[in-house]
């Protein structure tokens, strides 16, 4: 019988065939785990603003009759669109109560003596592209006060201020 491992090259084969076995079977057993995590920022952008503007005005006021309709022009400044959220008028007020007329006192013309009236607007919530514009109409009517002399708002043009609001 002969010996299994006598000769060199017998030796050498089964030696390179253990190591492969071996290196083989380390490899179907060995793995790696991993995880990550990144981290980026978003942008977000700014509210733009509305600016509002008189377009035009026309009619006349007198105690107890006409009106007057002033036009505004609203426009989103920005880029990105914005919601027409709010709107309301008034009329500048001095601490004595006075109206305005280019931010100067009229003196004896209460404020409290015209109703201004926001009487068509694009919608609260209404969407205006950036650029974009709008009309908003303002009615202003003068109460008829039997009893108080109004003379002093005759001939006078208040000045009425629209504000508008976006989200």
């Amino acid at each position: 019988m002969r010996k299994l491992f006598t000769t060199r090259r017998r030796i050498a084969i089964a030696g390179a065939t253990t190591v492969l076995a071996l290196a083989g079977g380390g490899a179907a057993f060995a793995y790696f785990t991993s995880s990550g995590s990144g981290t980026g920022t978003a942008t977000v952008g700014t509210a733009s603003t509305f600016t509002v503007a008189e377009a035009s005005a026309s009619g006349t006021i007198l105690p107890g009759a006409g009106s007057s309709v002033i036009l505004y022009t609203v426009t989103n400044t920005g880029t990105g669109d914005e919601s027409y959220a709010t709107d309301s008028v008034a009329l500048p007020t001095e601490t004595n109560g006075d109206a305005e007329h280019g931010g100067v006192d009229i003196p004896g013309c209460l404020a409290t003596w015209f109703t201004p009236v926001v009487t068509t607007d694009p919608g609260l919530n209404t969407s205006i592209a950036g650029g974009g514009h709008v009309t908003v109409t303002v009615t202003v009517t003068m109460p008829d006060l039997s009893t108080t002399d109004q003379t002093a708002c005759a001939g006078k043009a208040p000045d009425v201020t629209l504000t508008v609001g976006a989200v």
